[in-house]
């Protein structure tokens, strides 16, 4: 049964979800949202990146009340939509959620509560792979297993996944509390800081890095950044890009990245693994 929201309540949260197609996938993420969020008041601002219009007159005109939409002529990225959506919301707490990923009963709520503690500045959630992965490639998302659960460096200064593929209620992976960034799929601040942070940087273009740069960015401020473990999610992905073979600029926006960060990042993978 989904959850009701409840009515005439002054939002905590502004949960903003740039769509680009697969509003199938859209449907059930924001179906997952009441139960997720369970007591906290919040608003959905929906930015909608260039959607295939024969996709989207089928889908918005019947979408309801209650949720903000921005509509984008053509895909501006992931990062300025993330941007318009947070520019758009008033909540003192910011959600950015990937429509392919579906949020667990509680667990929105769980991280808005970690949010209590004033020395956290990010908090992200531990994301599986999906059961059954449909049409995705199988093979590189193992069925239920780890997709997210906090990014660490390796020797080389490349951003990786902890614990992927492994199962999620291995000891090690429940260990994981504090780590170096979170990945955009599932990201909470405070909208204070995001706005003196500037908000992801649109020069990743479509995206990649925009999340790992803002992360940083976080703990230079004096923040730290973490995985609620209680946070729970599944995410399909690549669901998206796959669909309609998006090309994402990975060594540009690594480039990008690097003449930012190179002298400034640590190698952290020892202390995870």
């Amino acid at each position: 049964m989904v959850r009701k929201r409840k009515k005439k309540q002054k939002p905590l949260l502004d949960i903003v979800i740039p769509v680009h197609g697969r509003f199938d996938l859209l449907s059930e993420c924001l179906m997952a949202l009441p139960d997720a969020c369970g007591d906290i008041p919040y608003q959905v601002i929906l930015v909608d990146n260039g959607s295939p219009e024969d996709e989207a007159k089928d889908f918005y005109p019947y979408l309801g009340e209650g949720i903000t939409v921005i509509k984008n002529k053509e895909n501006l990225g992931f990062p300025r939509a993330c941007n318009q959506g947070a520019n758009k919301g008033r909540a003192p707490l910011l959600l950015h959620l990937n429509s392919d990923v579906l949020m667990d009963r509680g667990s929105i709520e769980e991280m808005v509560r970690e949010l209590d503690d004033p020395k956290i500045g990010i908090v992200g959630a531990k994301l599986v792979f999906p059961e059954f992965a449909g049409e995705l490639n199988a093979q590189i998302r193992p069925s239920g297993k780890i997709q997210h659960v906090g990014l660490a460096t390796n020797i080389r200064g490349e951003f990786i996944h902890v614990y992927v593929g492994w199962s999620a209620d291995n000891p090690r992976v429940l260990a994981v509390r504090d780590v170096y960034a979170v990945t955009g799929a599932a990201l909470m601040t405070r909208r204070s800081i995001w706005k003196k942070a500037g908000g992801f940087n649109e020069a990743y273009g479509r995206g990649t890095y925009e999340d790992v740069d803002f992360s940083l960015t976080i703990r230079e401020m004096g923040y730290n950044i973490i995985v609620a473990q209680k946070a729970t999610g599944v995410h399909y992905t690549g669901a998206t890009a796959e669909h309609y073979r998006l090309a994402y600029h990975l060594s540009q926006n690594r480039m990008i990245f690097l003449a930012k960060w190179q002298d400034r990042l640590n190698y952290t993978e020892w202390k995870t693994w």
